[in-house]
Parts: C-alpha cells; sequence; structure tokens
C-alpha cells in the first residue's frame, strides 16, 4: 500500500465526496447541536440527527464532513493501548433519504480501492446477522463471499449518538494486516477473520444503514426515510496506510510526541510511552474544546477538561517535568490543525493562556497531594486494608483538586479497591456545608493582641497577585498559637497580601501561602478592623510566626470576580440611565460565577428595560473604556459625584473606580483594568427581595455564551420533537412547522465575537420567539390530536363491537359499559352516539380516568326514558362513590371527581340500580 499523510487523506476523503455530489459540511462545535443529553459532540451524525429523524427541512440530500469528536468513556486506557484516543476526527458522508445500502457500499470500496489504494484482497466486510441485502450488494461489488462475515449486535448494529435518534444495522470493512499480526493462537489459522480479538483484522470504515428512531424509552421506530450514516476515523485510516501499530506512530501524533521530546528532554521509548501518548492525546482533546470555549470548571464539561488537564499533569510529572507543560505544545499543534481548521489561529493566545493558569493551578497542589496518597497507601498497608473509603478518597478531590475518576485510576494501580459510593456521599455532605462556618470564629481571632501597630495588613492586591510577606500571627479555633501544623485548619496574618478580603459584596480570594517545605490552602480571606486574615488548611510542612513567605492568588477566580465586580458597578449606571436617578443600590453580591445586585424600584422590569439596559452594558463593554481609579478626601470625592451606599461607613480618604462616562464609584474592590476584559453581560433574573426594592441576577464574561448556547440547545430539541410530532397529526411540516433557524453553538459563539454590542439582544429576541411560537404552536397540536383521537376513537368500528360483545340484557333494556384511560368526555359522548344509532334500547355507562381524576358520561335514547331510564340519576348515585359533581337530563349525564381506582365500583352501582328496576339478576 501507498502511505498517505493524514492531510492527504482529509482532503482526498473531502474531494471525492464532493465530486459524488455531497455537500461538504463544516465540522461543527464539540458542544453538541440540540442534543442536550450528549456533553461532547461524539460522532460525525450528531449534527445531523434532526435531518435523519425528519424534524427539519433538509437544506441538502447527502452531505460530506470531517467531524471533531470527544469520547472520554475509555479515558483510564488512553496511554496503554495503541489505538484508544479520548479525541478523534471522523471522517463522514450522509445520505437523509437520497441514497442507501447500493451506493453506500459502492461509495466505501470505490474509495478504499481506487483513491486510499488498498488492495481488494486485503479487504474483508462484516454485515448484520440477517441482512441478506447487503450480502448481495457486497458480493456484487466485487468482494467475494468468503471474505463477508455476519457479526451480531454488539458490532454491527449501531446508534443512537445519546439517549435517542436514528439508528440501523452496520456493515464495517477491515483491513487484514497479515497474519503476523495475529494473536498466539491465529497465525494461518483459517478461523481466524474479522471479530477475533487479534490485531490482524482491523476496522477502518462503519456504514450505518439507518432504518429506525429510537425513542428515550428505548423503543424502536421506522424512520419516514432511510439514511446513510458511516464513519471512519481518520487517525485509524492513517495508521493503516502508514504500515504502523499505533496511531501515535502516525505522522501529525508522532509530530506532536517529537516536540514532547524536544521540550522535557526525554526519549519516546516503551519505559516512556504511556506518559507521552497521555500527553500527546488530552493535549489534543484540550486544545480543541478550549477552541470551542470549553472552559476547565467543577462540573459538566468543564469538569471532563480540567480533568484532562490534570491527568496529562500528572503523567508529564512520571517525565520529571514539575512546571507548567501542557499549554507549550499549543504553538505545535495549531501549526498542525489550522490546516484544516484555520479558525484556531486566531483562538491560540487565549487557549494557551487557559491551559497555563489551569495546570499553575493544580501543580500548586500535585505533589503534595501525590505525598498525601503515598502516606495514606503505607498506612492502609500496614493496617491490612484493601479498600480506600470515601472520607480518604474525597479530601484527595476537595484539598488536593484531585478529580475522582483520576484518584480511582491511581488506588487501583496501586492495588487497593475504590468506594466511589462513599466518595459521592462525602462529596454531597460537603455540598451542604456552609463556606460562612469560617465567619463564626473570626470575631475571637485578634483578642488579646496588644501590639496593635502590627495589626494593620498592607494591601498589594489591586496590583499583584503574588509577593512575599512575613508571617505575623497564627491562629487555630481562635486562639493564637505559635505554630500550624499539616492537616490543621487556621489563620495566618501576613504584614502585606495580594489576597483580597471580603468586603463590599465581593467575595474574599483564595490561593496558597507557601515556602519550600510548607503549604497553606487559603480557602478564604476576611478582614477585621485593617487586618486580613487568611483562613484555610495547612497542607504540608509547618509555618511558625516570623517565617518568610509567597503568597499567590487564585488568578482564574480574581478575574472572574473582577468582570463580575466591574459588571456590577455597569449594570448599576444602566439602571440609573434607563429607570431614573431615584435608583440606589441596595446590596450586592459579587461572585466568581454570578452577580447579584438589589436597588430601589417600586415595580417589576419590563422586558423593553431589561433590553435597554443590558444593550447598555454591553456597549460599555465593547468600547473597552479604561478602568481609573483615584483615592481622594471623601467630601471631594462626593463633589466629583462618585455613587455612595448610604448606610456604608468610609474614612477620611476613599477609593474611586471610574469607567468613563458609565459609571463612577465608591469602591475598594478589584476591577477589570479595561471594561472590554468583562466581555460579555446577560441578565438572568429580575425579582424582589422585598417591598420598594429589586432584585438582579446576572452573568458575564463566557458565562454569557455558555448560557445561551445551554439555552438554545435545550429549545432545538424542544423544536424538533414538535416538528416530529407536527409531521405525525398534519402530515406538512411546511405549512405547520417550526422552520426557524435555530443557531448552533459555533453559530452563537461567532456572533459573539462579531456583534458583542448587540449578541445579547438579537438572542434573546430570538429565543423569545421561538419560544412563543412553540407554545402557541403546541397548543394548536394538541387541539389538533385531541380532534383526530377523537374522530378515531368514536368512528372505531371495532372498537363499538367490541363494547357490543360485552353487554347485558335484561328487562328489554341493553346495558354497555367501559373504562377508558386519557379520554375526553365529547369523545365518549360521540362513542355513545355511535353505539345508540346501532341499538335503540341501549343504556351506555363510560368512564375514563387521567391522572387523579375521573369522568362518568351516562347516556341513553329517549325511548328508555319513558320507562323509567333516567341517567342523571344513575349519575348522582355513581358520584357518591367518586366524591365528584356532576347532573345531566335523563338521556345524558356527565360528571367527574377525584378516586379513579373506584370508577369501576361507581359504575357497578349503576348497573345494579338497573337490575333492580328492570328486573335483571
Amino acid at each position: 500500500m501507498k502511505s498517505k499523510s493524514v492531510q492527504d487523506i482529509a482532503k482526498l476523503y473531502t474531494e471525492y465526496f464532493l465530486k459524488e455530489g455531497h455537500t461538504i459540511v463544516p465540522s461543527s462545535s464539540l458542544i453538541p447541536t440540540g442534543d442536550p443529553t450528549l456533553l461532547f459532540t461524539t460522532a460525525g451524525m450528531v449534527q445531523f440527527k434532526p435531518l435523519f429523524t425528519g424534524a427539519v427541512e433538509l437544506p441538502y440530500r447527502r452531505a460530506a464532513s470531517i467531524q471533531k469528536c470527544v469520547r472520554t468513556t475509555d479515558l483510564e486506557v488512553v496511554g496503554k493501548t495503541e489505538r484508544h484516543c479520548t479525541f478523534f476526527e471522523m471522517l463522514g458522508n450522509f445520505s437523509f433519504g437520497d441514497y442507501f445500502k447500493k451506493e453506500a457500499i459502492k461509495f466505501a470500496l470505490d474509495f478504499s480501492l481506487n483513491h486510499l489504494e488498498i488492495p481488494l484482497e486485503k479487504i474483508w466486510v462484516t454485515i448484520y446477522l440477517d441482512d441478506d441485502e447487503a450480502k448481495e450488494i457486497w458480493k456484487a461489488a466485487g468482494v467475494p463471499e468468503e471474505r463477508i462475515v455476519r457479526l451480531g449486535k454488539k458490532d454491527n448494529f449501531w446508534g443512537p449518538a445519546g439517549d435517542s435518534g436514528a439508528c440501523g444495522p452496520c456493515s464495517e470493512l477491515y483491513l487484514d494486516r497479515g497474519p503476523e499480526k495475529g494473536g498466539p493462537n491465529c497465525g494461518n489459522n483459517p478461523n481466524c477473520k474479522p471479530g477475533c480479538d487479534c490485531d490482524r483484522y482491523l476496522e477502518y470504515w462503519n456504514l450505518v444503514f439507518n432504518q429506525f428512531n429510537q425513542t428515550v424509552s428505548g423503543e424502536l421506530l421506522p424512520l419516514k426515510q432511510t439514511g446513510i450514516d458511516t464513519g471512519s476515523g481518520l487517525e485509524r485510516v492513517a495508521m493503516l496506510l502508514q504500515e504502523v501499530d499505533s496511531v501515535y506512530d502516525t505522522d501529525e501524533l508522532k509530530n506532536i510526541i517529537q516536540s514532547i521530546e524536544t521540550l522535557c528532554g526525554k526519549k519516546y521509548d516503551e519505559s516512556t510511552k504511556v506518559s507521552f501518548r497521555v500527553i500527546t492525546d488530552h493535549s489534543r482533546s484540550v486544545f480543541f474544546s478550549i477552541g470551542d470555549r470549553i472552559y476547565p470548571d467543577r462540573t459538566g464539561r468543564g469538569y471532563v477538561i480540567r480533568r484532562l488537564i490534570r491527568r496529562a499533569s500528572l503523567f508529564a510529572r512520571k517525565l520529571g517535568i514539575s512546571e507548567p507543560f501542557l499549554y507549550k505544545l499549543v504553538d505545535k499543534l495549531t501549526e498542525i490543525y489550522s490546516v484544516r481548521y484555520p479558525e484556531l489561529k486566531s483562538r491560540a493566545k487565549e487557549i494557551r493562556s487557559v491551559i497555563q493558569k489551569e495546570e499553575e493551578l493544580f501543580l500548586n497542589t500535585l505533589e503534595v497531594g501525590l505525598e498525601e496518597l503515598e502516606s495514606l497507601v503505607q498506612r492502609l498497608k500496614s493496617e491490612g486494608k484493601t479498600d480506600v473509603r470515601g472520607n480518604e478518597s474525597f479530601r484527595l478531590y476537595s484539598t488536593y483538586g484531585f478529580p475522582m475518576e483520576m484518584t480511582r485510576e491511581l488506588v487501583i494501580e496501586k492495588g487497593f479497591s475504590f468506594n466511589e459510593k462513599e466518595f459521592e456521599q462525602e462529596l454531597n455532605k460537603d455540598r451542604d456545608l456552609s463556606r460562612a462556618s469560617w465567619k463564626g470564629k473570626k470575631q475571637t481571632y485578634l483578642t488579646g493582641i496588644s501590639d496593635t501597630q502590627n495589626l494593620k495588613t498592607e494591601f498589594l492586591g489591586y496590583s499583584e497577585l503574588k509577593s512575599q510577606a512575613s508571617v505575623l500571627y497564627l491562629f487555630k479555633e481562635g486562639k493564637q498559637v505559635s505554630s500550624l501544623n499539616v492537616g490543621e485548619e487556621g489563620v495566618i496574618v501576613l504584614n502585606r497580601t495580594p489576597f483580597y478580603a471580603e468586603g463590599g459584596g465581593q467575595l474574599g480570594d483564595i490561593g496558597y501561602i507557601k515556602t519550600n517545605n510548607f503549604q497553606f490552602q487559603v480557602q478564604d480571606t476576611q478582614k477585621e478592623n485593617d487586618t486580613f486574615l487568611h483562613l484555610g488548611l495547612v497542607m504540608r510542612g509547618e509555618i511558625k510566626a516570623g517565617m518568610e513567605v509567597s503568597s499567590e492568588v487564585d488568578s482564574v477566580r480574581r478575574q472572574n470576580l473582577a468582570n463580575h465586580h466591574s459588571g456590577t458597578h455597569l449594570l448599576n449606571g444602566a439602571l440609573r440611565r434607563t429607570l431614573g436617578d431615584h435608583v440606589s443600590q441596595k446590596g450586592s453580591v459579587v461572585s466568581p460565577e454570578s452577580l447579584r445586585f438589589d436597588f430601589s424600584h417600586p415595580q417589576s422590569l419590563t422586558e423593553d428595560e431589561i433590553r435597554k439596559i443590558e444593550f447598555d452594558v454591553n456597549e460599555a463593554i465593547s468600547k473597552s473604556i479604561p478602568v481609573k481609579t483615584e483615592v481622594l478626601p471623601i467630601e471631594q470625592a462626593k463633589v466629583s459625584g462618585a455613587l455612595s451606599m448610604f448606610d456604608e461607613k468610609y474614612g477620611n480618604l476613599v477609593r474611586v473606580v471610574g469607567m468613563g462616562d458609565r459609571s463612577k464609584e465608591f469602591c475598594g474592590g478589584t476591577h477589570v483594568s479595561n471594561t472590554g476584559e468583562i466581555a460579555y453581560f446577560a441578565i438572568l433574573k429580575e425579582a424582589s427581595p422585598g417591598a420598594g426594592s429589586r432584585r438582579i441576577e446576572a452573568i458575564c464574561g463566557d458565562s454569557v455564551v455558555d448560557y445561551f448556547q445551554s439555552a438554545f440547545q435545550v429549545l432545538a430539541e424542544k423544536v424538533q420533537d414538535y416538528n416530529l410530532n407536527a409531521k405525525e397529526i398534519y402530515g406538512d411540516l411546511k405549512s405547520f412547522g417550526i422552520l426557524d433557524k435555530i443557531p448552533a453553538p459555533e453559530e452563537i459563539q461567532e456572533l459573539f465575537e462579531t456583534k458583542k454590542t448587540v449578541a445579547v439582544t438579537e438572542l434573546r429576541q430570538l429565543k423569545k420567539k421561538l419560544e412563543e411560537s412553540l407554545e402557541e404552536k403546541l397548543s394548536l397540536l394538541y387541539k389538533e390530536k385531541k380532534k383526530k383521537e377523537a374522530l378515531s376513537f368514536q368512528l372505531n368500528p371495532e372498537l363499538v363491537e367490541s363494547i357490543l360483545q360485552s353487554k347485558e340484557e335484561f328487562g328489554g333494556i341493553t346495558v354497555v359499559k367501559r373504562l377508558f384511560d386519557g379520554v375526553e368526555a365529547k369523545s365518549l359522548k360521540d362513542l355513545a352516539d355511535s353505539i345508540k344509532s346501532k341499538v335503540e334500547t341501549v343504556v351506555c355507562l363510560f368512564g375514563s380516568k387521567e391522572g387523579d381524576t375521573s369522568t362518568l358520561v351516562y347516556m341513553c335514547n329517549k325511548v328508555l326514558n319513558d320507562k323509567g331510564v333516567h341517567c342523571g340519576n344513575l349519575l348522582k348515585l355513581s358520584l357518591e362513590t367518586l366524591g365528584g359533581k356532576g347532573g345531566g337530563r335523563p338521556d345524558m349525564a356527565q360528571g367527574g371527581g377525584k378516586n379513579p381506582e373506584k370508577l369501576d365500583e361507581a359504575i357497578a352501582l349503576a348497573v345494579t340500580e338497573l337490575k333492580q328496576k328492570f328486573g335483571g339478576k
């Protein structure tokens, strides 16, 4: 076979399918479009799911793409095997009711033979157990029958991607790498073929014949139109064509490995390959994810990215690397992948910065965490224990930042079992504990200290996030102590600090105080008078009063605090401009995740006012207004027009923070250097905390992008569900469907980047329009559905016949009864009319239950009223059992109540009454 580079294969693929009439669709974001059930885009077909189900109008009938994908199901074996990756690129060609098995097989074989130049004699094919049609097509295309293998559902039935969607049987292409690649029991064994666990036959292309739509409950429903979904891993194909044993030996990944060798001074060999492969793989996943604005975080996708970075840091340490390292690969990754994804060039600088900060955050605790783990392991061994308990593993997470999965991997590697259930219990307990537990202690810290001159802490944090300092005092359990040791909680007072102490609504900083032999995790910073109190936990070593230490603030968290604090000031100014000068601040909370702002105003804000306020703030952000601070005598500050909180106590000198003509306030908090750093602003909620006051909750920065991406993702799913139902009920999507374009995650990102000022306004208006349209159309759809159900119900001859077959006759009358689920009273009446038209002397006793409610409908022809049948009286008797209300005429009565479980009993009472009156037994 002729060796081809990864880029050559990608180019051949797109050129071939373009020639075959396919629309070449760019890769979608790693944030899935319209599918909240998926954390990441895991397959090429994810962005096409609504096209397969028919939930949208088709923009094209055949397409091809190279899709970036992330899968972490086998994360812990990455690096240990030849082919596992968390990030990969998927080649795919797709048909939406255009072509099916015959053409898909033709394309795959033609491309394999004539473009990838794989010899026919090396190609084997697998089919689903009963797919005789696919077998005949492969034979006709030239694949010998003896090289076509039937496999079961595990191997040859695919999908869906997520909890629901298109799926079906599949056919896979395998390359025979020769008997030398077989296992010890294979060799020239004629029974060795695709499906064997050895490495001789490797699958390189999967053709899925979509025939079904799987519901969330697992039901397989026939698709209105069949479709083709193929997937071929670009890295896998390159490995086969380049005739190497591992995807990590293909040209692009090899290039990354060589960069790691240069940076770390170690060679890629048998002893180091696991670490090299983990770093290579994880660097790609992290690089592409942050490129799609998925940032390290504590939950969801962000948690996965944080876990990947930290796992890579752990393996870098095995190569002797004890400093931030992964970020240094960004330039090489950009060089390689911007050929196929040119947008990565403009994102490279930010990707570098995000990775570096995340690495620095974890490296602060990695070494001491590993020391803690080793100490734990030795203790458990000495005690003869083999299970790491939840409270022990949780400490590694809560104190040292080890993701749960990483701890599990490490302890299992050392021969211990991991109790995940207990870990989750500890996590839930921790979530219930309030960080405010420190605050009850702080009032007693400085009692008894007479040297008040030494109690004033110099704050450096407006300009510095790192500093050197001397330890003045140490406290433990509210009492002054001379030292703090590993594992002890306590308080450190320094002569100078970059840590901001909670005040003015802004939460206190967190970070680390350390020396070469000591490390203290600052979990909160408070302030008593002019003294800054660093509250936290000793992670390593011992600290004593008088020691010289280094202080380091968590810079990512501080930036998020600054974004939200500066956003609060802009919000205050926008409120006054929009609502009037009567607006005054009543309180605020500034956290890294959001801001909360209370202000005086007599009534709730209108949608138009919220829109104007958001626009005002985002306009100020887009202008990148310099943020200027100055310290002024309080009277001069007041004259300058700076706003202050009426109930706040100020000294003779005050700090004034100004943002051009948009905001000027008294404030001691930390802020951005210019408003452009805030990036974006969006209001999440407006409500009232009390009479005469309003409260706004809002977010700043990339959280705004995440918010709208998630909102439209959920909305897209709802619209797709509606369209499928509308197609079923109306049979016409064009007239009754919601066909508005719902922006994909990458389109939302692009809108924020190109239209900073109006992005929030435009997205909010589009979201509202879609929600209103959906609500209106769902209401109409429900009515139409009920109408069709009723028509089908009353005209169902089989139902009428079934009811009449169970009739009772006595005293010259006929009685029929039946219970239904979820049938409206009108449909029950229509059904009774159908039966009355067939039998003149019939009494219909029908009931229906839905949830905890029950409905009764009793009807008869008027000829029976002359004989003494009175439906209203019969209903009254039955309703006594249901505890409900109702009434009616002699020939028709309707009522309802609760107790649906007593419907049988209620109807039986009416039958008994009729039998007693007309002589039935």
